[in-house]
């Protein structure tokens, strides 16, 4: 007899008016457990909006120091209004306190009166962090308070979007004076390079005018001095003139008009020989000439012509001398009125010398004092010359710093921008909030139930698979007593579970499918997985049963909790313990959880093969212990006469 035809027979066996509803209660089991659970919790965090939630706002409005007003608490109020989280209810802290105790509401928030104040403090050097609090009471609903770290996060995140607004506008406001501040004191750094610009003009020329003006007062100094010493030396030949003119003037005086008298009357008697000279060198020249008249012959004689010429020269050179003697004696003359004068005004001139030597000796004076003063007044020209370098120098450096100076203003206020009422908006909206996280996922779930089907699919089929074998029979007892086959026996008694199994898992997937919207990645390998699976759970509950009876489905109950906590289906198997990592591979639950997601919400094909071929393997292992056990029971004991344990 084939298997198919056992599993037909078992099938067939649900008579009556009960019976026949066993094989479609079966069917339903995976829907009842799998569907219902996804049903109530397919968005739970999506609903959040129907849970009542108490919100006390004490705040009360604060100023910051630069003057700008700070209502944290109302814009608070605000986003939770227009956030639509959770059913905010605004109400006082009596009827939040006593909502809270009683259950009406899942937590409250509450707004301090200080919350603003705090808040303003942004700008100081010591800003306050601002506190909202939010209590809960987990004696109402635990998971609500966990929902409320979502909120939490939520209402962190726009507070400190707020918070972080403001202090951006009021740093901004900050900087716009500061820059306004900048522009001043560029403006006068400006004013202050032009004005050291002018300095150093005015300390360069200044430079150069005290130089010529020492070089200047150092000659005047030499010539003073020059001065002076000639003065000196004028003086003391004006003194030794008037010694002179004391004591050898009158002498000399008389002296030469005695010698110009002397020689006065001394060229009178030369005069008057030279006359005598010049008749009788006539009278000598007059008696030739007769001499020759009288005796014609001696015209010829050579004697007598050279005696001719002779006296002739001579009364020539005698006329000559006769006049240069005339004028002598006429001059001398004259020199002796001019020394008669002198001798006459040499009082005169003795009291003019002595006059000459007083302005003389003032000027000497004057020079010597002129001397010193251009000395003195060169001396401080050479200290004024070196401070007016210095002052040049310090000019120098103030303009360089005040260049300087006015570039670093003007670099430090170009950096500040100047922003418009509506870039000033703007920025402080993109700066509350500077970084904005973008979340991305390679194969995104959507929402709580279709992340978590997986793991309830998994659940349903085994729950399925212990319950299956309550009301079928593991195995054909007059097979098992006939000659049938083992493993045909084996299979027979598998193949009813398995096939009202893949009718549960399709019923199972088509309902969540078409009501939830589970809208698998991949709906064949879906439904192909889900079938394997059935497969698989049937065949170890199947197992377990046979070989241990009632026991075998306390075994596939123990199994089924230790697969809810070491599957992964929830949390990451990493924050399970170590026992539970360790059991995590060996668990059919772990492959068939992590197929489904795959097809679910897609991933690696490897991963989804890999699945399905190690659930295959399980259901084939456990129908070959099935086998060893059916063989095994074809001898009877007392045991299986008269079971322990019997449902």
């Amino acid at each position: 007899m084939t298997a198919i035809r056992l599993a037909f027979l078992e099938l067939r066996s649900f008579r009556g008016p009960l019976r026949r509803w066993v094989p479609l209660l079966l069917c339903l089991i995976p829907l009842l457990y799998g569907a219902m659970y996804l049903w109530a919790n397919w968005d739970p965090y999506g609903k959040t909006a129907r849970i009542p939630v108490a919100v006390v706002d004490q705040d009360r409005p604060a100023d910051t120091r630069q003057g700008q007003r700070v209502d944290a608490g109302a814009q608070v109020v605000e986003q939770l209004k227009a956030s639509r989280d959770f059913d905010w209810k605004f109400v006082d802290e009596t009827e939040a306190r006593g909502g809270l105790e009683s259950g009406r509401y899942a937590f409250t928030v509450h707004i301090p009166a200080d919350f603003s104040g705090r808040l303003a403090t942004g700008p100081d050097t010591r800003p306050v962090q601002a506190t909202i609090g939010i209590e809960l009471n987990d004696a109402n609903n635990y998971i609500a308070g966990i929902m409320t770290e979502v909120v939490q996060s939520r209402l962190q995140d726009r507070i400190n979007s707020a918070a972080h607004e403001a202090y951006v506008r009021a740093i901004y406001g900050r900087l716009g004076d500061v820059r306004s501040k900048l522009g001043t004191a560029a403006d006068g750094a400006q004013a202050l390079v032009d004005a050291t610009t002018v300095a150093q003009q005015g300390s360069s020329a200044a430079a150069d005018a005290t130089t010529t003006l020492h070089t200047g007062s150092a000659q005047l100094a030499d010539g003073a001095r020059e001065i002076s010493e000639a003065t000196g030396q004028v003086d003391r030949a004006a003194a030794a003139l008037d010694q002179a003119a004391a004591q050898q003037l009158p002498a000399a005086a008389d002296a030469l008009a005695d010698a110009a008298g002397t020689a006065a009357t001394g060229l009178d008697a030369v005069h008057g020989g030279t006359g005598q000279v010049r008749q009788g060198t006539a009278a000598a020249t007059a008696d030739l000439a007769r001499l020759a008249d009288a005796h014609p012959e001696l015209r010829d004689d050579p004697l007598y012509q050279r005696a001719l010429r002779d006296a002739t020269a001579v009364g020539t050179a005698a006329a000559q001398i006769d006049d240069r003697a005339a004028g002598a004696a006429d001059q001398a003359h004259r020199a002796a009125q001019q020394a008669t004068a002198v001798r006459a005004s040499t009082a005169t001139l003795q009291q003019r010398v002595r006059d000459a030597r007083t302005p003389l000796a003032l000027i000497d004076s004057g020079a010597r004092n002129v001397a010193a003063g251009a000395d003195t007044v060169t001396a401080g020209l050479g200290t004024l010359q070196q401070g007016s370098g210095a002052l040049r120098t310090a000019a120098d450096q103030a303009h360089d710093g005040a260049t300087k100076l006015a570039g670093l203003i003007g670099d430090g206020r170009a950096q500040i921008p100047a922003l418009s009422d509506d870039q000033l908006a703007e920025a402080s909206q993109v700066l509350g909030t500077p970084v904005r996280i973008e979340r991305t996922n390679l194969h995104p779930a959507g929402v709580y139930g279709r992340g978590l089907a997986p793991f309830f699919f998994g659940i349903a089929l085994w729950v399925f698979g212990l319950f299956a074998y309550l009301l079928l029979r593991p195995v054909n007892r007059r097979a098992l007593a006939g000659r049938t086959r083992s493993a045909t026996v084996a299979v027979a008694g598998w193949l009813p579970g398995a096939v009202l199994g893949a009718v549960g898992a399709l019923v199972l997937y088509g309902v969540v499918d078409l009501t939830l919207g589970l809208r698998p990645e991949r709906p064949l390998e879906t439904v192909a997985l889900l079938l394997v699976g059935a497969a698989a759970f049937v065949a170890i509950d199947h197992s377990l049963r046979t070989a241990f009876g009632t026991v075998g489905d306390v075994l596939s109950l123990v199994l089924l909790i230790l697969q809810l906590t070491a599957s992964g289906g929830l949390y990451p198997v990493q924050t399970t313990p170590a026992f539970f990592q360790a059991v995590h591979p060996l668990l059919p639950m772990t492959y068939l959880v992590d197929g489904l997601r795959v097809t679910i919400s897609g991933g690696l094909t490897s991963h989804l093969l890999r699945d399905g071929l190690v659930l295959a393997a399980f259901g084939l292992a456990f129908l070959a212990l099935t086998t060893l056990t059916v063989h095994r029971q074809r001898g009877w004991t007392v045991a299986r006469l008269h079971p322990d344990v019997e449902l």
